[in-house]
């Protein structure tokens, strides 16, 4: 199989207004989409390194990844002044936890990494998982295509494209999304078939899902068309009896929690072709009104809302 050598990630690009308070481990602000729609952003004070830090190659990429994201670029871990650091090893991005929290600082460091993740044909019985049903893949029909609307670590947009759908994966943090698109380019190399239906937008889901009208979609969205699917992963909620693991602790940490969750479902149902999907914990009240029908999983339940049909196009 040949290698492809397409573009990835297309970072949008914001223009700053002013501060407007203080989220995840940075500052808030008031910004304007390229098309000119007013939203927030968490822009965080992650700072960039390399490690080794004398690797003049290594050097390189992080400087380039530092002008393209807007942040600072340090000589070495030791420089670092905020307590989470994007770091450019040999072999991936990574995010690394300097200060804080013990559990952490210490262990592994934190990146996506989807090549470890089992998608063989018998990977839990594949259509039978609720995934599969709560997105509509069925034996013997085209997959769906699926806009993933809160990117995260990209795991369940890897295991939908692994199921057969086109995915259009999109992240609003631009951290975040220099890591998926790192995660990607490793699957890519490693000649994974899922990696060919996988796309990541570096953009904010709710500025993007807000103009359902074509003529106003940024190239990347126009390109991949109206999704049969939007399916919405937001941040579980904080409950006293919930453990996280460590990746979604740093997430949490660098991009604060969805606030704006509950928006995101109404401007889903109104850009979707079939429905949409919401994973939420398994016992926790839905996103927004009763969902149509729900698929539970060990852990989560995924709800699918029905979009409706307008009586004129009947």
């Amino acid at each position: 199989m040949k290698k492809s050598t397409r573009l990835i990630t297309t970072f949008a690009t914001y223009a700053i207004d002013k501060s407007i308070g203080e989220g995840g481990s940075g500052i808030v602000y008031s910004a304007r989409g390229d098309n000119g729609t007013a939203f927030a952003v968490n822009v965080n004070t992650c700072e960039i390194t390399c490690d080794p830090p004398h690797d003049a190659a290594l050097c390189e990429r992080a400087a380039a990844l530092a002008g393209q994201l807007h942040l600072p670029l340090r000589q070495s871990l030791a420089d670092i002044e905020t307590d989470i650091a994007l770091v450019v090893t040999p072999w991936r991005l990574e995010l690394r936890v300097l200060r804080g929290e013990p559990t952490l600082r210490g262990g592994h460091p934190v990146a996506p990494d989807w090549t470890g993740i089992d998608v063989s044909p018998g990977a839990g019985g594949r259509l039978s998982q609720p995934i599969a049903k709560a997105v509509g893949r069925r034996k013997g029909e085209p997959p769906p295509t699926v806009l993933d609307a809160t990117g995260g670590f990209g795991e369940d947009a890897w295991l939908l494209a692994s199921l057969g759908c086109r995915v259009l994966c999109v992240e609003r943090n631009p951290v975040m999304a220099a890591l998926l698109e790192d995660a990607l380019r490793r699957a890519d190399d490693a000649m994974l078939p899922a990696a060919q239906r996988l796309r990541i937008l570096h953009a904010y889901a709710l500025a993007l899902l807000s103009h359902p009208d074509p003529v106003n979609w940024p190239p990347d969205l126009l390109a991949f068309g109206p999704p049969d699917v939007v399916y919405l992963d937001p941040m579980f909620p904080l409950g006293r009896k919930t453990v996280e693991r460590k990746p979604m602790r740093v997430l949490r940490l660098l991009a604060g929690d969805d606030a704006d969750a509950a928006k995101l479902l109404p401007a889903a149902l109104a850009i979707a072709r079939r429905r949409v999907v919401v994973k939420r914990p398994r016992r926790a009240m839905p996103l927004g009104t009763t969902p149509d029908v729900s698929h539970a999983g060990k852990a989560a339940r995924y709800d699918v809302y029905l979009p409706a049909v307008d009586p004129s196009a009947a």
